[in-house]
């Protein structure tokens, strides 16, 4: 048999064919089109326009109508009361001349016929010649019967012008009984506005209270209220409504004659509040000394040492013998190696905190303690007049701006600094939030230079109710 022959056809596709329709297709080239560059700038800057008067069209809109929504959104609150504070300050400096013609026999010392024609006060005298005029003052002792009758009978009339505040505070024992606690603090009628009566006292015996009241002379009793603590002294401002006063009092409410740190040493004085810890005791002595303290920053209190023993918790006021205030007991102040002694603040240092605690504004606080420049250390150091830094509160303005102890201030703003007085009145210019520019001197290497500091006043810690 002859071979078979395969006549199955094959199932493969056949190849296309060069130049088949297929071939073409697979391959065509894609290309990009062209780009047209001045259309796409064009359309750039029609965009960039557009969206540039947009930005007015809608700044124009809401600075023309936002008056209009923040008068609708909000209402205004009413503007608060003011209450206007009148304060009796009979605290002009007093002169050692002024303080003989007080307490001494003017025809002793000058003569009968001198006396007509002169007054002590006239007559220029050294420190030596007050002294030994001082030294005088001899009482005999006949009189000592007579004159603690005198003082007793003046301290029961300056009486009328102290209070004590009471803090009352309340709380749950373990049984779930309510238990009252309270503490005292002898406290100064010191002003009185158009609608309170104005309350200066010791905070830190009040401290964390629920509630306060007030006991005058007379032993009438009423509620009283916080208005401020001036974080720097313990300090605290209480006001009283004159609605919720007796008409005695509210005629006449024995405000407080606030007179003038300068006191001669040897000056007699009264102690009344609490100067033997005990509310309503007393204590007779005289200024013994007296220092300018650098503990708290913006200011320099003055500090008077008597010769009256005290408690350890003391609080009051020390009067002259003039019917004034010169001074703030402060308790616990260790300041002489003698233990139990009163010290008070002066009080010409404190009128302004007093006014300001009254008025409801916080006292300016930039944290700077400084002290004076004396004549040797400018003579001989070289040191120049102004505002002597000791040192800076931390995280205070003064030193987050740079300035350090050593440096002098010659100039707040537009004031000239010469001594740190100076310095104390021109902070009382600003307000908390201005910019305060120090010009400083600072000694580099051997001389001194000028440098100047910008800080934002700062509250001095003030606790307002």
């Amino acid at each position: 048999m002859g071979d078979v022959k395969n006549t199955e056809k094959s199932n493969k596709p056949k190849a296309d064919k060069p130049g088949s329709f297929q071939q073409s297709i697979i391959s065509e080239q894609i290309k990009k089109r062209p780009i047209n560059k001045y259309r796409l700038l064009r359309k750039t800057t029609i965009t960039a326009l557009l969206a540039i008067l947009f930005g007015i069209v809608a700044s124009i809109t809401i600075w023309l109508l936002e008056p209009v929504l923040s008068k609708w959104v909000s209402k205004p609150e009413p503007a608060p009361v003011r209450d206007e504070v009148h304060f009796i300050d009979t605290g002009d400096e007093v002169t050692p001349q002024e303080v003989l013609v007080d307490y001494m026999d003017q025809e002793a010392f000058l003569g009968n016929e001198t006396a007509d024609d002169t007054s002590l006060a006239e007559i220029p005298l050294t420190d030596e010649q007050i002294q030994a005029l001082f030294s005088k003052m001899v009482l005999d002792q006949k009189d000592y019967r007579l004159l603690y009758q005198s003082m007793a009978i003046y301290a029961m009339e300056m009486n009328k012008s102290v209070v004590t505040i009471t803090a009352i505070s309340s709380d749950t024992d373990w049984t779930g009984m309510i238990e009252q606690r309270s503490n005292q603090s002898s406290g100064l009628i010191v002003a009185t506005g158009t609608l309170d009566l104005y309350i200066l006292a010791d905070y830190t015996p009040l401290a964390e209270a629920d509630s306060f009241k007030v006991r005058f002379s007379n032993n009438y009793t009423t509620e009283c209220k916080l208005r401020a603590v001036d974080a720097a002294t313990g300090l605290a401002m209480f006001s009283v409504k004159f609605a919720n006063l007796s008409a005695d009092l509210a005629a006449d409410p024995h405000v407080a004659s606030l007179g003038s740190t300068y006191a001669t040493i040897g000056t007699p004085v009264v102690a009344l509040g609490s100067p033997m810890g005990t509310v309503g005791s007393i204590g007779y002595g005289m200024i013994s000394a007296s220092r300018s303290t650098i503990e708290y920053a913006d200011t320099a209190d003055t500090m008077l040492q008597t010769d009256i023993y005290g408690a350890h918790n003391a609080g009051g006021f020390l009067f002259n013998f003039t019917g004034q205030v010169i001074g703030v007991i402060a308790p616990d102040q260790d300041k002489s190696d003698v233990d139990g002694l009163i010290w008070a603040y002066g009080i010409s240092e404190l009128k302004s905190r007093i006014a300001a605690m009254a008025n409801g504004e916080p006292t300016i606080y930039l944290g700077i303690v400084g002290t004076y420049v004396t004549s040797e250390a400018n003579s001989e150091l070289g040191v120049p007049y102004g505002a002597y830094v000791l040192r800076t509160d931390m995280d205070s303005p003064a030193m987050l701006a740079g300035i350090r102890t050593g440096d002098v201030i010659v100039r707040l703003g537009d004031t000239q600094i010469t001594n740190f007085s100076d310095y104390i009145t021109a902070l009382q210019t600003y307000n908390v939030g201005d910019k305060v520019t120090a010009v400083v001197m600072r000694k580099s290497q051997q001389e001194y230079v000028e440098l100047e500091y910008i800080m934002t006043a700062r509250s001095s810690g003030t606790i307002y109710e």
